[in-house]
């Protein structure tokens, strides 16, 4: 009796020209046009989900801030434009929420280091979709830059302020070692117990008819601090947003053979606010459960309108178990670090430890040999200390990165 050949696994085709079948595209919650209040948040609204169809690698929020009428007397928040958006979560039937941040300022950072687009572990920074002034020094290109960061000095000075967001279904990452919760390592698709290149983990829309629906407040024109809009002050002016959704990922198919695998995990940005006061030490809670990408730190004083002056930081510690330092730095050697892994430095108020970026030397690939895994050490929190007290009012916000067990769906 003639002996069938056996199927191919799993994702075996997944990658391969002629089987796989990317694509970026519109979603059906596409230029929506929401007027914003001038001393309230608005919701938003939209009239449904986002669609249920195919393998989603990330979403892309582009938003068009469009300025109706001359804004006045207004301040420019340092977190502006990105902190239109309030509390920000992408819902995920089925599943964590694969971003949940207290600020888009939160979600900017993030994409700042670990962009969807480009190698976002290469020693350049990532422009956050905007082009520089002159890109081709000798060449004429006349054509507008439609997709612009920089923030003008009055709104009256520009019709509109526009900028991209990414919401990540999952993170390629470029030697990834299969863990079960436990920590026990996994055998990759050969049945060996090594690393693989791999994208962890895409979302397939289909399968389970996820219903996916973001959900934010953007911020009144007039915000009462720098920390709760772009815009601060006390004067008249009209806005409204129109906002579009795009999706990336790959076309579904009958077979699995020719779709990315998923595994036991999650990719997740997440952020959350600690109350700091007037401190010169401090322990921080990180209470994200999982395998810890990266972890950052955004102090900022809402009443000052300014981001936590990190010069005045003398001690910057990743301690986890019984104040096990994964990193023990100051400021400068946090600095280093982070330059080494991406070439640029962070943004003023934040300390950040990168746990999936090699260093250089390591050739730049993302590798998750080292990250810090919360479900087999306990008591993970950050520790700083301080030669200058910050005022009373200001806060720390704990960004985590990570991969959250589930069950594959």
């Amino acid at each position: 009796m003639p002996q069938q050949a056996p199927a191919a696994p799993v994702g075996s085709y997944f990658g391969l020209p002629g089987f796989t079948q990317p694509f970026e595209q519109y979603e059906n919650l596409n230029g929506i046009i929401t007027p914003i209040a001038l001393a309230a948040q608005t919701p938003w609204n939209p009239p449904g989900s986002l669609q249920k169809t195919d393998v989603v690698k990330w979403w892309e929020m582009e938003t068009i801030i469009n300025w109706t009428t001359t804004v006045t007397t207004s301040v420019i928040s340092p977190g502006a434009p990105y902190n239109i958006f309030q509390g920000f979560k992408l819902q995920l039937q089925g599943q964590y929420t694969p971003m949940e941040v207290e600020s888009g300022m939160d979600a900017a950072f993030f994409q700042m280091y670990r962009p969807m687009r480009g190698e976002g572990q290469a020693a350049q920074q990532d422009l956050m979709g905007s082009a520089p002034a002159t890109p081709f020094a000798n060449v004429t290109i006349p054509q507008a830059n439609q997709t612009t960061t920089g923030i003008v000095a009055n709104p009256a000075a520009a019709s509109s302020w526009v900028f991209n967001l990414e919401v990540p279904g999952g993170l390629f990452i470029d030697s990834y070692w299969d863990q079960a919760i436990d920590g026990t390592l996994l055998p990759n698709a050969s049945g060996r117990i090594a690393p693989m290149s791999a994208f962890v983990s895409p979302q397939y829309m289909g399968g389970g008819e996820r219903v996916v629906v973001p959900k934010f407040n953007y911020a009144a024109i007039n915000a009462p601090n720098s920390d709760q809009g772009p815009l601060v002050g006390s004067g008249a002016g009209a806005a409204s947003i129109t906002q579009n959704l795009r999706r990336v990922g790959y076309y579904g198919s009958a077979n699995p053979a020719e779709l990315p695998p998923v595994f036991n995990w999650q990719y997740r940005r997440t952020s959350k606010r600690f109350p700091l006061g007037a401190f010169t030490k401090v322990d921080i809670p990180v209470t994200e459960f999982g395998q810890l990408l990266s972890v950052f730190v955004r102090i900022y004083d809402p009443t000052a309108g300014t981001f936590y002056n990190v010069a005045n930081i003398t001690k910057a510690q990743l301690l986890y178990g019984s104040n096990l330092p994964r990193f023990d730095d100051d400021i400068l050697t946090m600095q280093r670090r982070f330059m080494d892994q991406h070439g640029f430095l962070p943004p003023q108020g934040h300390m950040v430890w990168d746990m999936l970026a090699n260093t250089s030397g390591s050739n730049g690939l993302s590798n998750d040999f080292k990250v810090l895994n919360t479900l087999t050490n306990a008591n993970t929190h950050v520790h700083i200390e301080a030669s200058v007290a910050p005022a009373a009012t200001t806060y720390a916000v704990i960004g985590t990165e990570l991969l959250v067990p589930v069950a594959t769906q």
